[in-house]
């Protein structure tokens, strides 16, 4: 577990032990290019094979060429990711990749630090509600393309091109840069969109962090966590509510309210302080955890509308992945039928 000295979103192994840690990850098949990039480096580690991308992404001139090589790498990535990574509970970078298990925070960041030695501009963003209308307090990955373009993904709702409906992230009005919570739709109206600064994506954690402090009523350790992370993500409802209940327990009744003025301060500060994790979200970890293969969770991600917003058809999803529509519907039965056995488990 990072310290609040050493935030833990770079908490990132040494590049050696780097290289160790995935040097046994099995790796997804690539695109032509991609993989014409990949037979320059040496055989070996995952992270030299990020190398060798972002050696040959270097080399793209061209904007639009540039563009379609990105949405490679992430596709890349992202079966990279989820092919050796399961969901889980760890959202620090270490224990994600000694243990293999993340949240939606872990694979964030561990999306952020491979993209970005693949040559990728990519980051952390928030989720305020989610594509099928959840709100929720999540987050996914940001990749700003060339010539102006982003795509988002999202490993644990299973998407490498999610539309989550309303986001957190940074948006560029008049030429100055600020914080706001923005609608998908909107996106593309605004003069350009980025994704959290590493600091406040450091604040998150350290939030996450005190509120393991605040269950174990360790007020102390919490309002430390809390008031650290404010200060790297300044004005986050979340984490000023939970500091508002850390006063409240220490009976400094002026400082709560304060901070529960604050929180709730307007509709957008409410709903991020309303946002629960949703069961059926939370729900998903149980598909790697019954070892339900790849192909088999996209067919039910698909169907349930956590990849795409709205449930597909089981003829629609057949055309998509190229097999029958038979097959569709036998994955559909066979994994509702595990998930509901295996209930509670």
């Amino acid at each position: 577990m990072a310290t609040m000295d050493k935030p833990p979103f770079f908490d990132c192994p040494e590049p050696r032990l780097l290289e160790l840690l995935t040097g046994y990850w099995r790796t997804p098949e690539p695109s032509p290019r991609l993989k014409y990039f990949l037979s320059q480096a040496r055989e070996g580690s995952v992270i030299r094979h990020c190398r060798a991308i972002g050696e040959g992404l270097a080399d793209a001139q061209k904007p639009l060429y540039r563009r379609q090589l990105e949405q490679q790498v992430i596709v890349w990535l992202y079966y990279l990711i989820r092919a050796n990574v399961k969901r889980g509970r760890e959202f620090d970078l270490r224990p994600v990749l000694e243990t293999r298990l993340a949240d939606c925070l872990g694979y964030s960041k561990l999306f952020t630090v491979l993209g970005r030695l693949c040559g990728v501009d990519a980051g952390v963003i928030e989720v305020i509600t989610d594509c099928t209308g959840r709100l929720v307090p999540h987050t996914a990955i940001m990749v700003k393309l060339a010539k102006g373009g982003f795509r988002f993904a999202d490993l644990w709702y299973g998407s490498n091109n999610v539309k989550h409906r309303r986001l957190g992230l940074y948006v560029k009005q008049g030429g100055k840069w600020q914080f706001q919570d923005v609608w998908y739709r909107e996106l593309k109206t605004l003069e350009e969109v980025r994704y959290l600064p590493d600091s406040m994506v450091d604040g998150i954690t350290l939030y996450i962090i005190g509120n393991g402090h605040l269950k174990k009523r360790e007020n102390y350790e919490a309002l430390k966590c809390y008031d650290r992370a404010l200060e790297l993500y300044p004005g986050n409802p979340r984490t000023l509510y939970n500091r508002a209940i850390v006063y409240e327990k220490l009976e400094q009744r002026e400082r709560a309210d304060a901070d529960y003025a604050a929180a709730l301060r307007d509709e957008d500060a409410i709903w991020r302080v309303l946002a629960r994790e949703d069961p059926d979200v939370a729900d998903l970890m149980r598909l790697d955890a019954l070892g339900i293969d790849e192909l088999e969770q996209e067919v039910y991600l698909n169907y349930r509308a956590f990849a795409t917003g709205y449930r597909e058809r089981p003829d629609t999803i057949a055309g998509k992945l190229g097999i029958s529509v038979d097959e569709v519907e036998a994955i559909i039965a066979e994994v509702e039928a595990k998930l509901g056995e295996n209930r509670g488990v």
